[in-house]
């Protein structure tokens, strides 16, 4: 996955998201959690379908224990 600079509001949700060098808005489609590999030590995650506006459709994944954020997948 690759990590991302992301903006959310006071309840940590994505509301901006830097791609290709600029920061686009982003409208939330859909949002889920996971409790990730937690046998193996992983911790939860928040993952969110946003559309950006001026780009592609994406998955964000924000790791819960460290608060980074990743693209975990992009729709064409």
């Amino acid at each position: 996955m690759k990590r991302l600079a992301v903006r959310s509001d006071g309840g940590g949700r994505p509301v901006a998201v830097r791609w290709e060098g600029r920061f686009l808005l982003a409208r939330i489609l859909d949002a889920w959690e996971d409790a990730g590999a937690w046998w193996e030590g992983e911790g939860e995650k928040n993952f969110y379908r946003v559309e950006l506006t001026s780009g592609p459709l994406v998955e964000l994944c924000r790791d819960t224990g460290t608060g980074s954020w990743y693209v975990y997948r992009v729709y064409d």
